[in-house]
């Protein structure tokens, strides 16, 4: 009875009055001096015993206690908040990286404002100035395809505003997966398994082509010919069906079509490196209609955030890392806020494979 009652207190507290650090206080029986410095992270400075903090703790966290972001703006010139500049373009944002974003902004009693626009107008002279007024944000994290040119890199930094730039190629003040790190893991896995016959599957190249498509070609390269083995980069192209809806018309995609005629050949690769899940999914159905079995006749390893389950074959994958991308991304922009004049040096984060179901050694099934 008595657990009910303090249950119906708390929810009581939370639905009809805004929790205070006096109101904690008034519950605790403790002084306001004392639940200010737990809650400012001053407990220890203060000599405060470790059982009193983990009670200030647990009595704010459950009476639903949450900073004052005013009050905190006008005692430490910070807001608590930061913003996600994302680009229309392209809208790369998998919930790996959005959940390593939030749960280190999270850990930081900090907020997360997200703002899309299109690509143009991030690169705008007025644009940022003018989110970091209007969110009462205390730094941005960009995220787009294309890297940041050096005039708005340059205004960035004369106007002393912290940014952070995920998934992109520069020299400073960015976070990227190591690609070219990734093109020589799945090719390497694949090499290991006995594979011999092996083809980098990318799309045509685009005149604003992504680092990614680069980086992975070219750790596929690089490992082919040190194998002594002949690179097969083989190119789908880029548009979409447009005409699957019209009524009469054959549903057809070109993408699959450029894999058919790839994997019909006599001499055709025994595995795969794609770059991203559209294509690996163009060469699966291909695969299919040619009546080849993945992975007995085709071993497919693609790059992406988290291995896939939507095909019903969990594809071989090297993660790009997005969770830990995101925390660190966080991290480095923590830094720029404490130091507006800070230049970090690139980031480039390690990947890692993770094994899903659709590679086997050439032959296995024989």
């Amino acid at each position: 009875m008595a657990a009910k009652q303090k249950n119906d207190e708390v929810a009581s507290r939370r639905t009809t009055s805004h929790i205070t650090i006096a109101t904690i206080a008034t519950h605790m029986g403790l002084s306001r001096a004392t639940v200010t410095h737990v809650l400012n992270g001053r407990a220890e400075e203060q000599r405060i015993r470790p059982e009193t903090q983990r009670r200030v703790l647990e009595v704010a966290r459950d009476l639903g206690y949450r900073s004052n972001a005013s009050a905190r703006a006008i005692r430490t010139g910070r807001f608590g908040n930061i913003a996600l500049v994302q680009s229309l373009l392209g809208q790369y944002l998998p919930n790996e990286l959005l959940y390593g974003l939030t749960t280190a902004i999270a850990d930081k009693d900090m907020h997360l404002v997200l703002t899309e626009v299109p690509d143009v107008v991030i690169e705008d002279e007025s644009y940022l100035p003018h989110t970091m007024r209007e969110l009462s944000v205390d730094g941005v994290l960009v995220n787009r395809l294309i890297g940041a040119s050096q005039l708005f890199v340059d205004r960035i930094h004369k106007l002393r505003i912290p940014a952070i730039f995920l998934n992109v190629q520069q020299e400073f003040d960015c976070i990227h997966p190591d690609d070219l790190m990734a093109g020589r893991m799945a090719t390497e896995y694949l090499l290991h398994l006995g594979h011999e016959r092996i083809a980098y599957i990318g799309f045509v190249q685009l005149e604003t082509e992504h680092y990614s498509e680069r980086d992975r070609r070219s750790g596929y390269e690089q490992v082919m010919l040190s194998a002594g083995k002949t690179p097969w980069v083989y190119s789908l192209p880029v548009e979409w069906p447009h005409d699957w809806r019209t009524p009469g018309q054959s549903r057809v995609d070109t993408r699959v079509g450029a894999a058919k005629s790839l994997l019909a050949r006599e001499d055709r690769p025994t595995a795969v490196v794609a770059y991203e899940l559209g294509e690996a999914n163009a060469v699966v159905h291909a695969a299919y209609q040619l009546g080849l079995r993945i992975p007995e006749d085709l071993s497919i390893i693609l790059f992406h955030s988290g291995i896939d389950f939507r095909y019903c074959i969990p594809f071989h994958t090297v993660s790009n890392v997005m969770e830990k991308i995101g925390r660190e991304a966080v991290s480095m922009l923590l830094e720029k806020i404490g130091n507006p004049d800070m230049v970090l040096p690139a980031r480039s984060v390690s990947v890692e494979i993770l094994e899903g179901g659709t590679c086997t050694p050439p032959g296995a099934s024989s």
